[in-house]
């Protein structure tokens, strides 16, 4: 029987990080640990979850220094976590493998006979692919040389920290293609699980969106397009742009933000579709949603988003502008689409799927754990590996250059 932990960063909420977290435990029916649960964060009762850092988080003196802050853009709380879970809490030495989730949790370093199963729902972004979005907000020289040694010694170690590391597993196909340009390592594909009362209950004429509110989930943007239409837009959700958002919708009768919306599925059953334009999104959990409702996804035309959105079947896609949002939502007409096709569309999310995918890949990375019996043939073991990973390399980088048909296998484009 192989004892399996979920070790997960932290929880300074519940979104799509946490979700997996939970759900992973549920099907490996294992404890979650973690370094701290912030305030208000309502954890199920039926999974464990052992905080093994909560007082340094959410008391004094420590606490104002070490808060959840700008979307994780805290740089002391962000080393802190990092650094705590190096060594993290002494029970995670005796199970035999450790599935972790979010990318800090890459910084534990296991004892010689555990496994690490890495599932980081992307590199960091703004290490890597969002790297000079975010530097363009610096363009003082000094603090700019300042952000870019920053990144450059966290690079470093994060890159350090894939040693430690056995079977990396990516949310998405186009998350494995991150891993394995910027990790120079493969990925098995297992997609978050849709969980929740998803359903169609008919149209009542209003569009919605939801999610986090910031700024790289662009819900600005759309509120800006339904701004010149006459169509009406629902917004659920919190976050950093709320106070923004609201402002903003006070000058439009069309255009209502509900805040956080505990029962979402209501919400979407009555809507005429979800609208959709996150910054180049990793997997897209409000997409897979939308289309386990049955309801027409209008999607930005980037990142994963553009692969869930199927013309002419699940959805259409759009420019992430104010005039392509306006035409599109001009455009869409509710009768074109199917809610039993869409549906159908969205059988890869279902729980099950999810379920039986991670059992395998933990049972898998289990049985890998056979030691060599002299350092001969350790070090044989290590050239092979070594090996494997430079014929794998040519494969992956051209595997970035084709089309995005075939780098995003069995993924139907749009």
């Amino acid at each position: 029987m192989t004892d399996v932990a979920i070790l997960h960063d932290r929880f300074p909420g519940i979104g799509g990080g946490e979700e997996f977290a939970i759900e992973a435990a549920r099907v490996l029916d294992a404890p979650i640990y973690t370094a701290y649960v912030a305030a208000r964060t309502d954890l199920p009762t039926d999974v464990s979850v052992v905080p093994f850092r909560q007082e340094k988080y959410t008391s004094l003196p420590w606490q104002p220094f070490l808060e959840w802050q700008n979307e994780g853009m805290n740089p002391l709380e962000t080393l802190n976590v990092a650094l705590d879970m190096t060594d993290a809490h002494p029970s995670l030495a005796d199970y035999d493998v450790i599935v972790e989730s979010a990318p800090l949790s890459k910084n534990y370093v296991p004892d010689v006979g555990q496994r690490i199963v890495h599932y980081p729902h992307s590199p960091p972004r703004w290490l890597y692919d969002l790297y000079r979005d975010r530097l363009s907000a610096f363009r003082k020289p000094i603090l700019e040389a300042g952000v870019k040694a920053y990144a450059k010694g966290w690079r470093a170690l994060d890159k350090e920290a894939n040693d430690y590391v056995d079977q990396f597993v990516a949310n998405s196909e186009l998350v494995r293609d991150r891993i394995r340009r910027y990790y120079d390592r493969d990925a098995t594909v297992i997609y978050p699980p849709v969980t929740g009362d998803w359903r169609n209950e008919g149209d009542d004429g209003y569009f919605v969106t939801w999610s986090r509110l910031a700024p790289e989930k662009r819900i600005d943007l759309i509120a800006k397009a339904f701004a010149g239409l006459d169509e009406r837009l629902v917004i659920a959700g919190d976050g950093q742009q709320r106070e923004q958002l609201e402002a903003f919708a006070a000058n439009y009768d069309n255009i209502e933000v509900r805040g956080y919306v505990d029962d979402i599925e209501s919400l979407v059953a009555r809507a005429t579709a979800v609208v959709y334009a996150p910054k180049q999104e990793d997997f897209g959990l409000v997409g897979a949603e939308t289309m386990m409702a049955g309801k027409p996804l209008l999607g930005v035309d980037e990142g994963f988003t553009r692969y869930q959105v199927q013309g002419g079947r699940t959805g259409l896609c759009f420019e992430p502008t104010i005039a392509s949002i306006r035409e599109t939502v001009r455009q869409f007409d509710p009768d074109d689409f199917d809610s039993v096709e869409i549906r159908q569309a969205a059988r890869r999310y279902e729980y099950d799927r999810f379920a039986e995918r991670l059992q395998e890949v933990v049972t898998e990375t289990a049985a890998d754990d056979v030691a060599p019996d002299t350092a001969d043939e350790l070090e044989a073991s290590r050239r092979s590996r070594s090996r494997t990973r430079r014929r794998h390399l040519p494969e992956a980088t051209r595997a970035l250059d084709t089309d995005r048909d075939t780098s995003l296998e069995g993924v139907t484009d749009e």
